[in-house]
């Protein structure tokens, strides 16, 4: 089922698109969702039709330089302090008070953000596949390198070379010219192909170049396939505002403020769920949980055989599970 859209520009003068419907009487929670790249809300249908049913309100923007949001091409205004302030604007426009935050890929990114600059919105954090981003980690070109090297001398292969494809000028202009290529990439299940054309450095210019394409999985109907290509065809602007997210981590644009941030802040105060896959061999190997277990007190950790997209893919056992945690914590 499509759902409306309402839309609400805020004091950035950015017009922000998203799905708003309030709980239904007893329940009272609501839950934000926030979506990756290369996505927009859509990628929640399977949980926002299930927590519907159930009276949960729901709230799922399109991110910015995603869908029908605005794409400014300005990387200053991906900052994530910034994205944080418009996320609020819209709750506080909508009357939505505390909320559970889910996310996934990037949106794991600006959940951590908000955390950090308003614990008091939330009562609990569900991470899906990318875990908690502490500040002042963000993923340079030298810590891309760096963790490249040492998992290549470990495992024998590299893991984040795609990401240093984003910082190249041209790279809007090959995703565009490639969108199909692109697409199948994302959702490669064959880790085999994830490791030569998304791990190896230049990997990902290859794929695009020789207009590589893989089949898409199952779960994604010709429906789906076919919002994905509007949402990112050059008339909607393209893959180039959506790389920002990439870019801002890689230019490290997020320094000064995350500085400003308090230690203490760093430390996740709520109930936090990881969803890991278990067949994404990038997200194996960086090993979330282990990473996130200092700063996150109360974390619980469930693993989904399934790879990155596992709200797509294992959409029944990812919303039982989202379920159960929230009724688990006493958060409905």
């Amino acid at each position: 089922m499509a759902y409306p859209h309402s839309t609400y520009t805020t004091a950035r003068a950015l017009t922000y698109s998203y799905i708003h419907i309030p709980p239904q009487s007893p329940n009272t929670q609501y839950i934000l969702f926030l979506h990756g790249f290369p996505s927009t809300s859509h990628d929640w249908r399977h949980q926002i039709s299930f927590f519907v049913a159930k009276g949960y309100g729901i709230l799922a923007p399109d991110l910015l330089g995603f869908g029908e949001t605005s794409k400014p091409s300005e990387l200053e205004m991906y900052r994530g302090e910034g994205m944080v302030r418009d996320i609020v604007e819209i709750m506080v426009s909508e009357g939505v008070g505390v909320v559970v935050g889910v996310a996934h890929d990037w949106g794991t990114f600006l959940l951590s953000r908000l955390a950090n600059y308003h614990p008091e919105r939330f009562s609990a954090y569900a991470f899906i596949d990318h875990g908690y981003s502490a500040p002042g980690r963000s993923l340079t070109p030298a810590v891309i390198q760096h963790i490249n090297s040492s998992v290549q001398a470990k495992l024998g292969f590299s893991i984040f070379g795609y990401f240093l494809f984003f910082n190249e000028e041209d790279a809007a202009k090959l995703l565009d010219e490639h969108s199909e290529s692109v697409e199948s990439l994302y959702f490669a299940t064959d880790n085999e192909i994830n490791k030569k054309y998304k791990g190896a450095p230049g990997g990902f210019r290859t794929w695009l170049t020789e207009g590589k394409t893989a089949d898409l999985p199952a779960y994604l109907t010709s429906e789906d396939h076919n919002h994905y290509q509007h949402a990112f065809s050059p008339e909607k602007g393209g893959y180039g505002p959506a790389i920002n997210w990439y870019k801002a981590s890689l230019r490290n644009i997020n320094e000064e403020d995350e500085k400003k941030i308090p230690t203490p802040a760093h430390t996740l105060t709520h109930p936090t769920l990881l969803i890991a896959s278990t067949g994404n061999v990038i997200t194996v190997t960086i090993n979330f949980p282990e990473q996130m277990r200092p700063l996150v007190p109360d974390l619980k950790v469930e693993n989904v055989n399934g790879g990155h997209w596992l709200q797509l893919e294992k959409a029944d056992e990812v919303n039982k599970i989202l379920e159960e945690f929230m009724e688990e914590k006493r958060l409905v």
